[in-house]
């Protein structure tokens, strides 16, 4: 086990259980992923939203692809980091944002990670073509 997802697993465990006692147990919901969604979306902190999210095979193909292909920043050139399930200064809540760290620049998007990845690799495709 990695040093730390010990922590991590336990952590998960209890955004679980807050989805589920928040959005089963009061009958919005009884699909787990619709639970956690809102969850997500409604309840979580950043940290919690990380620690789901983190370990997520989907995240460490990004990774993967972002170290070949990364978009830069439209106001000062410098690469653009993905953020997943990022709020907005109005306390909404969007699948992902890319954000410049140079510039500050934050621009927010509701494709999911795994959206933005078949961007990436059709963007990539299309100009090795």
């Amino acid at each position: 086990m990695l040093p730390g997802s010990a922590a991590m697993t336990e952590k998960r465990e209890e955004i679980i259980a807050q989805a589920k006692k928040l959005y089963i147990k009061t009958g919005i919901t009884r699909n787990i992923t619709e639970a956690l969604d809102l969850y997500l979306k409604n309840d979580a902190s950043a940290d919690e939203q990380i620690s789901l999210y983190i370990t997520s095979p989907e995240i460490h193909r990004i990774a993967a692809t972002l170290a070949q292909i990364r978009p830069t920043c439209d106001e000062c050139d410098s690469e653009l980091f993905l953020q997943v399930h990022a709020r907005d200064p109005n306390g909404k809540m969007h699948a992902t944002a890319w954000a410049c760290k140079s510039c500050g620049l934050v621009e927010y998007s509701d494709l999911t990670p795994a959206e933005w990845l078949e961007e990436l690799n059709n963007e990539n495709r299309e100009q090795n073509l």
